[in-house]
């Protein structure tokens, strides 16, 4: 498979120990009070700024894997602080992840609708 930011991803990424699998639930902070596409752009699509030896985890994704580990990111990330997180899913067919100490890093796919497979729309059938 392609992933969505494959052209500028660094010769080790994704890292050799991210795997798809299926992860419910999951956490993502989130910008309003409804999930909406924004919320799955990953920091070089958002044009936000991160150090170049980070570039790898910038075109990641990033969940929870536990509202522990949410809570905690939201107390401690100045940019985090004040937000909400909603909870949803990732499927094996979105990409591949790693996770370390309840945070979840997830390299998108090609062509996949984050925002229905996380809120479970995929499953539905739904069309428009």
């Amino acid at each position: 498979m392609v992933f969505k930011s494959q052209t500028d991803m660094p010769e080790s990424c994704p890292p050799s120990n991210a795997a798809p699998n299926n992860v419910e639930p999951v956490y993502r902070f989130i910008e309003n009070e409804t999930v909406g596409e924004i919320d799955f752009l990953n920091h070089k699509e958002r044009k936000k700024r991160y150090p170049s030896e980070k570039t790898c985890e910038a075109l990641a994704i990033s969940f929870f894997t536990t509202t522990r580990a949410a809570q905690r990111a939201g107390r401690n990330f100045k940019n985090l602080k004040g937000k909400i997180f909603a909870e949803g899913k990732i499927t094996s067919e979105c990409g591949i992840h790693n996770i370390e100490n309840g945070h979840l890093n997830l390299w998108l796919f090609q062509g996949v609708d984050m925002l229905k497979v996380f809120l479970g729309e995929e499953d539905r059938g739904e069309t428009n």
